[in-house]
């Protein structure tokens, strides 16, 4: 069974056709090469879609329109994360990766006394296609998120020295460059924040496999290991934050655009099962509309904030409207999956692979960072009148 919508299908959902068209404008030709594919080749390892993306321009879409890229808005790239997400789930949540670590990157260099070279390395990631997978710390158990697994140490001939491991670490076999978080090792025995930029073809950076799931296995989220990997003092970037003292405007920015894209990837990939179930006509009316309003429920929610992301504003109160939003789309997923699986039946879920894949993949947003119960305590605090504080 094909779970795939075209362009005016009476069965297509306004927010998925908004999606789809948002995609083709950005990215133009990456959805014809894709759609016809199995989604199981797709959401394999080695799946063909990250060269597709790449060939499509997808590397550069958050590169400012000055230095070469395709200088999406939030609401854009919400857009097309949505529209990928229906096409592959993986691919989705891959590029959601590249394209929060390349919107924090912008935002580190255009807040700082950037060099031409800063503003040359994201010229260079539009100009050449680079995909940058993130290195930045989650999944550990019992750890902050913004505590860094990485280390950086002063060389003695220049630059530094990073050891550690990021797993998973999505694009770990597609990347070019690995952004990483890393605790610089101070003179005085504390640790300062760095951000190293690491071209992947570096000596001293290893894959392990990890994912041991078949779902979502074509992001390629493996274990990437640094062993005295050298890092050039000029990509080791220092934004004005101490580690432990909270977020700084660097960390705020990736993670609102973080759970802005991994929200809108899972939304799409619900909504290519709901498309199914409202194609299928079974089911009651009421049944039917109960899935397609959940659907654009979870897209109108992660446009909203994307809206508010647009007006110039990224900074704690937009961080808890991400997190609000990417909460109440969390269980608005699960829900619209399954009543779209039912209305599709069981001989669809039995012979169908796709339907228990995208079924599968609707409870993934809750995995990641930052966890439910890891911040509400945070979101309680804050709407008592505290800054939100991430655990």
């Amino acid at each position: 069974m094909n779970l795939t919508t075209t362009h005016h299908d009476r069965s297509a959902l306004r927010c998925m056709e908004t999606a789809r068209e948002a995609c083709a404008k950005a990215l133009p030709g990456l959805a014809e090469e894709l759609r016809d594919l199995p989604l199981a080749e797709l959401e394999s390892a080695g799946s063909p879609a990250l060269d597709a993306f790449k060939r499509a321009g997808g590397a550069g879409l958050l590169v400012p329109m000055t230095y070469g890229g395709g200088g999406a808005t939030a609401l854009e790239a919400v857009r097309v994360a949505r529209a990928l997400g229906a096409l592959s789930p993986s691919l989705a949540v891959a590029t959601a990766m590249h394209n929060f670590s390349v919107a924090s990157l912008v935002a580190l260099v255009a807040s700082s006394d950037a060099s031409g070279l800063e503003w040359m390395l994201i010229e260079g990631i539009a100009r050449d296609r680079l995909l940058v997978a993130s290195g930045f710390a989650e999944g550990r158990t019992g750890a902050s998120v913004l505590d860094s697994a990485v280390t950086a140490r002063p060389a003695g001939a220049g630059g530094y020295v990073v050891n550690g491991s990021k797993k998973p670490c999505s694009l770990s076999r597609s990347m070019d460059l690995l952004t990483a978080g890393v605790a610089i090792q101070q003179p005085d025995g504390s640790s300062q924040l760095g951000v190293a930029l690491i071209p992947a073809a570096s000596p001293g950076i290893t894959r392990r496999p990890f994912w041991g799931v078949p779902y979502l296995a074509g992001a390629e989220s493996d274990e990437v290991v640094l062993e005295d990997v050298h890092v050039p003092e000029e990509l080791m970037l220092r934004p004005e934050v101490e580690l432990g003292t909270g977020l700084d405007t660097l960390q705020t920015v990736g993670f609102v655009w973080f759970e802005l894209l991994v929200t809108a990837a899972y939304t799409g990939a619900v909504g290519r099962l709901a498309e199914a179930a409202l194609r299928a006509g079974r089911g009651s009316a009421t049944d039917r509309a109960a899935v397609l309003v959940a659907v654009e429920a979870a897209a109108g929610l992660a446009e909203n904030v994307a809206h508010v992301v647009d007006s110039g504003t990224i900074g704690n109160t937009e961080l808890a409207a991400a997190l609000t939003a990417r909460f109440a789309v969390q269980d608005l997923l699960v829900r619209a999956a399954d009543q779209a699986a039912e209305l599709l039946g069981g001989v669809n879920f039995v012979t169908s692979p796709e339907v228990g894949h995208l079924l599968a993949v609707s409870r993934v947003l809750a995995f990641h960072p930052p966890s439910r119960s890891s911040s509400a305590e945070a979101l309680l605090d804050h709407h008592a009148g505290a800054p939100l504080r991430i655990a």
